[in-house]
């Protein structure tokens, strides 16, 4: 049988096509999970943002970082300000509002489906031209120069120039910040303030304008400005962070009803330690809890017996806080500390009295921190019926020229007086505060070596006085007024009580290390509570 050569040629041909048809029907069938991944892209997401100017950078940072990583996402970062911010997100015409400021009262009952999320913490500093003099401003001055009633720097201390002050507008979360927890409600901005849209804008004119103060965000400060310490504590994020430097505040991002999906990854990612890390790259504050290496060494204080108590509850609670730490607390006065601090025999020393212009030429790497302040009290024992003295008449029973209580209101009774002994911080406060350079103390005066003993001596002598610090004070002893004014701490605050005097800390150059850690506990809020208690007066 003779086969036909086209026919077969046709009919292979068929065959083939056939079998390509049930092949590519068998991968049609095959399910999308087994295919690779790389063939099935995720869904394009895109994320808006507005509001803080601020926050802007700082989102376009976390933004660009997030999207290298997910190439699916598109984050669009707009500015506006923060009240922008808030309204963005409550009407739902962004994803994401940002402010520089706490979210009002008022905007979360216009806005109730919001939240908010603190993805950082932003310190305001006070910014001055170079050409400013002034390295620091209380808080006061600062209401008064930006409130328009201190007009010239020769009014703070600088030269002879009128002052030219630069501020944010209005809706400016920067603005709203500084207003809130600087001038307070009893201060308006002065209206001949320069007003600028951004933190860039402001840092630019300040730059440019001699002369010129204003307030900045901590993450636009760089060396074309001069900043300006708060009350003695230079704008830094170490003085932020450990709430010594009063002007702090949050970076929010703010959404509608609780993030899901891509908008929830992204805040997940701004609030996870990779984005934390760009927060602080860009000079803000993270939110995150620090990891802190346990704290361990030894701390040795010595110097002032009035001081030493006091010392004594802090290194407990320190310790406590931090076992591997040991905190040794010696007395000695506060000579004995001026020089245990300047010899490195302590790494702290202890003066409960200003620390004298000599000793600071003597010791010129000596640094001084205030922890407490302290009053003075002039005591008696419990039988002497007077309750108040002049200063002058202070002066003279100690002094030696008044000897008898009937002198001074009281009865006839011949006055027993009590001191502090040479080098006490308490005799040589009191000395310079009441006493003056032309009167010496009576070489009648029964010393005693700290105020406990002075405590004991005169509740238990009749007709006896002395002087006591206020963290001393108990019913053992009558408590006398001066020039009518009671020693108590509200009146020692208020300025109103004469003799009050600072407790001092000192080391020998900047302290670093657990030396550190323990005069930063001390200033914080837990210790200065513990100040308070013992019936001293906070500095924080």
């Amino acid at each position: 049988m003779k086969i036909n050569k086209k026919f077969l040629s046709v009919g292979f041909t068929l065959i083939m096509v056939l079998a390509l048809v049930a092949a590519c029907g068998q991968a049609a069938e095959t399910p999308a999970a087994e295919l690779p991944s790389s063939e099935s892209p995720a869904e394009a997401i895109t994320i808006t943002m507005s509001g803080s100017t601020t926050v802007q950078p700082l989102a376009e940072k976390l933004s660009e970082a997030y999207m290298t990583d997910h190439t699916n996402v598109r984050i669009d970062v707009q500015g506006g300000g923060s009240s922008v911010g808030v309204k963005a997100a409550g009407q739902q015409t962004a994803d994401i509002g940002m402010a520089s400021r706490e979210v009002k009262d008022s905007e979360f009952t216009e806005f109730p489906g919001i939240n908010v999320f603190a993805v950082a913490r932003d310190g305001i500093a006070i910014v001055a031209n170079p050409d400013v003099s002034v390295d620091n401003l209380t808080i006061e001055q600062i209401k008064s120069i930006f409130g328009g009633t201190i007009t010239n720097w020769n009014e703070v201390g600088g030269d002879d120039a009128d002052i030219v002050v630069a501020s944010r507008e209005e809706g400016s979360g920067t603005r709203a910040t500084f207003e809130e927890m600087v001038l307070g409600e009893d201060v308006l901005m002065t209206e001949y303030a320069i007003l600028q849209p951004s933190n860039g804008s402001i840092r630019t004119t300040v730059s440019t304008t001699p002369y010129s103060i204003a307030y900045l965000s901590f993450g636009y400060l760089d060396e074309t400005v001069k900043t300006i310490s708060v009350e003695g504590v230079a704008p830094t994020e170490a003085n932020a962070s450990n709430g010594s430097y009063p002007v702090v505040r949050p970076l929010n991002m703010i959404t509608f009803g609780e993030p899901t999906g891509g908008l929830k990854a992204f805040i997940d990612f701004m609030l996870s330690e990779a984005g934390q890390a760009i927060v602080v790259e860009e000079g803000y504050l993270s939110v995150l809890e620090p990891v802190v290496e346990p704290l361990s060494g030894e701390v040795i204080l010595a110097g002032s017996t009035t001081v030493q108590p006091l010392a004594e509850l802090f290194a407990q609670e320190f310790m406590t806080a931090n076992p591997e730490v040991v905190v040794t607390v010696q007395g000695g006065g506060s000579s004995v500390g001026v020089k245990a601090a300047a010899d490195g025999s302590a790494h702290i020393g202890m003066a409960s009295r200003e620390i004298k212009d000599s000793e600071m030429t003597e010791n010129p790497d000596l640094q001084v921190f205030v922890i407490a302040r302290d009053g003075i009290a002039i005591v008696a024992s419990p039988e002497v019926a007077v309750e108040s003295l002049t200063i002058d008449q202070i002066k003279g029973i100690f002094g030696g020229t008044i000897t008898n209580w009937s002198e001074v209101g009281g009865e006839d009774q011949d006055i027993i007086v009590v001191s502090r002994e040479e080098g006490s911080g308490t005799r040589a406060a009191f000395e310079e505060m009441v006493l003056g350079k032309d009167v010496l103390m009576t070489e009648t005066a029964i010393l005693q070596p700290s105020n406990g003993s002075v405590r004991t001596t005169v509740s238990t002598t009749p007709y006896a006085i002395g002087y006591l610090s206020f963290g001393y004070l108990d019913e053992s002893v009558n408590s006398i007024a001066v020039e009518n004014v009671l020693p108590t701490e509200e009146n020692a605050s208020n300025g109103s009580y004469p003799i009050v005097r600072p407790l001092n800390m000192l080391t020998k150059g900047a302290p670093e290390g657990v030396v550190k850690a323990f005069l930063d506990y001390i200033l914080s809020p837990d210790g200065q509570a513990i100040v308070s208690q013992e019936g001293y007066i906070a500095v924080k």
